[in-house]
């Protein structure tokens, strides 16, 4: 039987990408951005994806897991528009609304070399020699029919739809351990993934309203029947959403189910509200408050994933390779979610939520991806990015984030763009002993994607050959003040950058209600968030006595490296208090010592998914981040990491210090650029403080970063005196990049005249160039 169809409609591109959540976005417009012919082709109206109007999961990255780790270039800069301008505040799952859409949409129908196809499904492949020439697509509204052709091809679908069809090599489920000895995979593989999810909003009206729920729905009457701490929160604000623990995943499959998925969880969805509304002990206060927005697309956090030349494992989630092709990186826990999921009656939502030996043991610091990830290792034409790049099941969890996943997607366009332009495929461009990969990351710096132990070596880049002053510049400098005080019931620490080469001594304020006999250690690390114990560079002990409330001198000394992170380290002392307090200085990070035996806490060895043929959690020794304040302490002599050279240092977000030039209070504020003769300028990039420490969910309805400059102007120097080149106004953006009529001189200002709170300028980056 024949069946009946329009005719195609024949397009052409360099570059199509297929999916337009935020990773196939960030990638078309990123590509597009440098020139190349792109095409991104959605199935929904609306882009984002996850993070769209239509499921609504608040979109986080790196920052949610480590300090300062915030994602730079295109994600951010659509996150800090969206930010400045909607008046919703995103605190929760279901808060997403249709003017983050529209930021998005933006982004797209500003770029001139990008065409976009949206309500349009691609179930269709044509290769050729092993190799995609085309992808077909069905368009609804319009009844189109479409064939796309294109010399490379970036697969952002989430399910690995373009390289399912064109027989791409995949995987689906979970590893056995014995694949790649990862401690949290299972002993037997199996199809289990992370799960889906349906988000709700609800929101609180003038009068009371009741809800008969449908007979079908799942039956929550008491607080038991929400197992292990399934919390329902913020159920008190006059609107809020939830919630993540609404999932369903085995035995359900991800793709083949997903209608069934959907069922299924609007079941648990509204069987949750009616809880809410007919049995919590909230009732009373919930009278007033009507379900406003329920999802009607499951939210998907896992299902088939392509091989790549390299798969990343677990054991690149603990130790950064620093790989010679890292083009991206994450930084979220290895969060797993349990099988069965809101199913799961007798198991948590996640093991972290009642194990903390697990909890301790999930937390990684930033860890790099390499482009060998990015790819198909059979289709040698295609790209990978989103949730279906090549890592196994256990990498997959601190990965999979939107934020992280948006910067991994511009990544991938710009090489994609990079090797379009020179005729390259994708494996020749990430070879780590090629000549590419090494100019390719250079121009991702360039375009303010942030990339781990990696410099600006910009040849082009006339700053990196300037002399930098400026019109001061404040030393380290921690509050005098407790806002908090934490106990040390285990070893505490600040890690801080000590730029003298020495250390005379240290000043800790505490209190005591015992007397004590304190140990002060001191540690060298090589990056702010390091876990394992470092060097030790230096000890003190001090006696402190039963009721000191106060500044206690500690007589320690000691020669150390300048210019790199140290820990300062009270060990535990019974009955003492360290002081806490905020603001938190740029590029310090309060830390407090775990240790664990192995295996988890034995309230919890009964449980399935502690079980050796679950997981095996090793011994460990290991600091976690401690993100609610910094520990108040002097150091002698006086800590100076936030120095003018700091702009041209190469390294433009904290990693091993600050990286960040910071004035002494007072506005306006200048930063000078002197060369030993005149040059040629024609382009400035500037990457000003947008607080990289910040969550989404962290920046309310309206959020203009404080610490980030608004007015500012670029002066330069003649023989008559300085004259202005450029002035902005308004400015709530990290990476500004600048053209102006080409300009000869020795001598270039960057002036700062207000910020959008802070009283003090902050610069990471100036960048010259002469093209």
């Amino acid at each position: 039987m024949a069946i009946a169809r329009k005719p195609y409609e024949e397009h052409e591109f360099d570059l199509v990408v297929v999916g337009g959540g935020l990773a196939g976005l960030c990638a078309a417009v990123a590509a597009a951005r440098e020139g190349v012919r792109v095409v991104i082709v959605q199935d929904r109206p609306v882009y984002g994806g996850n993070s769209s109007s239509e499921i609504r999961v608040v979109p986080y990255g790196a920052s949610h897991g480590s300090a300062w780790a915030g994602e730079t270039g295109l994600p951010h800069e659509l996150i800090l528009t969206d930010r400045a301008y909607n008046h919703e505040h995103f605190f929760d799952h279901g808060m997403m609304n249709s003017l983050y859409d529209l930021t998005l949409a933006e982004a797209v129908r500003r770029e001139p070399m990008l065409t976009e196809f949206r309500n349009t499904s691609v179930r269709g492949v044509t290769t050729e020699d092993g190799r995609i020439t085309a992808v077909h697509g069905s368009q609804l509204g319009s009844e189109k029919e479409l064939l796309l052709r294109a010399t490379q091809f970036i697969d952002a679908t989430g399910d690995a739809t373009v390289g399912y069809l064109a027989g791409a090599e995949y995987r689906y489920g979970r590893e056995a351990r014995s694949e790649f000895g990862e401690p949290l995979a299972p002993v037997v593989a199996d199809d289990s993934t992370l799960g889906s999810t349906i988000t709700m909003r609800a929101r609180k009206i003038d009068r009371p309203v009741p809800y008969e729920p449908p007979e079908w729905i799942a039956k929550y009457t008491s607080l038991d029947d929400f197992v292990h701490d399934r919390r329902l929160y913020h159920i008190k604000k006059d609107t809020f959403g939830g919630y993540w623990w609404l999932e369903v995943n085995s035995p359900f499959h991800q793709i083949d189910d997903n209608q069934a998925v959907r069922d299924e969880l609007h079941r648990h969805v509204l069987g949750v509200w009616n809880y809410i509304k007919n049995h919590s002990p909230d009732r009373e206060a919930a009278a007033n408050y009507v379900l406003d927005w329920i999802g009607q697309i499951p939210g998907k956090r896992e299902s088939r994933r392509l091989v790549g030349d390299v798969t990343v494992t677990e054991h690149d989630l603990h130790t950064d390779r620093e790989w010679p092709d890292g083009v991206a990186y994450a930084g979220w826990w290895i969060d797993l979610h349990i099988p069965g999921g809101i199913n799961n009656r007798v198991e948590p939502a996640e093991r972290e939520n009642i194990d903390e030996r697990y909890s301790n043991y999930i937390r990684v610091a930033p860890f790099s991806l390499p482009l060998r990830a990015f790819y198909s290792r059979n289709i040698p034409n295609l790209w990978v990015t989103g949730r279906a790049l090549s890592v196994s099941h256990v990498a997959l969890g601190p990965v999979r984030v939107q934020i992280s996943l948006a910067a991994q997607g511009t990544a991938v366009g710009i090489a994609a763009a990079y090797a379009l332009s020179r005729g390259l495929s994708p494996r020749q461009t990430a070879d780590p002993a090629g000549p590419h990969i090494g100019p390719l990351r250079q121009v991702l710096l360039r375009r303010d994607v942030r990339l781990l132990s990696a410099r600006n070596e910009d040849p082009l880049d006339l700053a990196r050959h300037a002399m930098v002053s400026a019109s001061s510049s404040m030393p380290l400098r921690f509050a005098e003040t407790a806002d908090d005080w934490l106990p040390l019931d285990t070893a505490r620490a600040q890690v801080l950058v000590l730029t003298t080469g020495r250390l005379d001594g240290v000043s800790l304020l505490l209190r005591a209600r015992a007397a004590a006999t304190l140990h002060v250690e001191v540690e060298q690390m090589r990056r702010i968030w390091d876990r394992e114990p470092g060097p030790l560079v230096g000890s003190a002990r001090v006696g402190v006595g039963a009721g000191f409330h106060g500044w206690l001198d500690v007589p320690i000394t000691a020669t150390v490296a300048p210019d790199l992170p140290h820990r300062v380290i009270v060990r535990a002392a019974d009955g003492v208090d360290w002081a806490v307090s905020r603001p938190i200085p740029t590029g310090t990070v309060a830390q407090y010592l775990t240790t664990s035996p192995g295996g988890p806490e034995e309230k919890n060895a009964h449980l399935r998914c502690f079980s050796p043929d679950e997981i095996v959690l090793p011994a460990y020794q290991l600091w976690r981040q401690f993100r609610k304040g910094a520990h108040v302490l002097r150091i002698s002599p006086a800590s100076r990491p936030y120095e003018s050279a700091a702009v041209v240092n190469g390294r433009p977000w904290p990693e091993d210090q600050p990286n960040l030039w910071v004035s002494e209070p007072g506005l306006p504020q200048w930063l000078e650029l002197r060369w030993p003769s005149a040059q040629t300028i024609r382009t400035v990039i500037v990457s000003f403080d947008t607080n990289l420490d910040l969550r989404t969910d962290q920046r309310s309805a309206f959020h203009r970063t404080p610490e980030c400059v608004r007015d500012w102007r670029l002066l330069v120097r003649f023989d008559d005196g300085w004259r202005a080149l450029y002035a902005e106004s308004g400015n709530f953006q990290r990476h500004r990049r600048i053209t102006v009529p080409a300009t000869t001189t020795d001598t270039l200002r960057l002036e700062v005249l207000a910020t959008n709170g802070s009283p003090e300028a902050r610069v990471y980056e100036v960048r010259v160039y002469a093209e």
